[in-house]
């Protein structure tokens, strides 16, 4: 098949169809004699794929080309298919054993984070706790040190001169 060929079944002008053939992958390959490319149905099937989703972008429908097209295409290529299906069929399943690791991994992550929150609320409560009987202590002293003094100037057995006099003389003190 040519490019005019193909141009003309999908309805899309030569160029666009050439921007598609600047593309390919290396395992995909044309054949040019004289002026006409020739495209095998590997490459003619991959570019009518690409040529389809982006007229299906572009106007929001589908193609004029039939996807029965597709299943028939495909089913001549069967033994390249079937290699990169059975290729794809195994990534897909080394990505969802990773995807399901990496679930395990961040259902472990939530509980080790539920934890430290909850070791986080019981510091700070300890903490607050903790912060009250200070205060509670520091106010009960300064009541205590208030009562002292209200009590060393009230008390008439205190005075000035108990605390100037030596231990003897205040034994032997006169009496008036």
């Amino acid at each position: 098949m040519t490019i005019k060929e193909l141009a003309d079944e999908l309805g899309v002008s030569k160029q666009a169809i050439r921007k598609h053939l600047e593309k390919l992958p290396p395992t995909l390959s044309v054949t040019k004699k004289g002026n006409t490319i020739y495209l095998n149905t590997d490459v003619s099937n991959l570019v009518r794929k690409k040529v389809t989703r982006v007229t299906s972008k572009v106007t929001g429908k589908s193609s004029n080309f039939d996807s029965n097209q597709f299943r028939e295409d495909g089913l001549r290529n069967n033994s390249t298919s079937d290699k990169k299906t059975a290729n794809n069929y195994d990534v897909e399943k080394i990505l969802n054993e990773q995807l399901k690791v990496k679930d395990k991994q961040l259902a472990e992550k939530d509980k080790q984070i539920q934890t430290m929150q909850k070791l986080l609320d019981q510091q700070q409560q300890l903490s607050l706790q903790t912060n009250k009987h200070i205060e509670q202590l520091q106010l009960q002293l300064s009541n205590e040190t208030t009562e002292d003094s209200a009590f060393s100037t009230s008390n008439p057995l205190v005075n000035d001169d108990f605390e100037k006099k030596g231990f003897l003389s205040r034994f032997f003190k006169k009496r008036p």
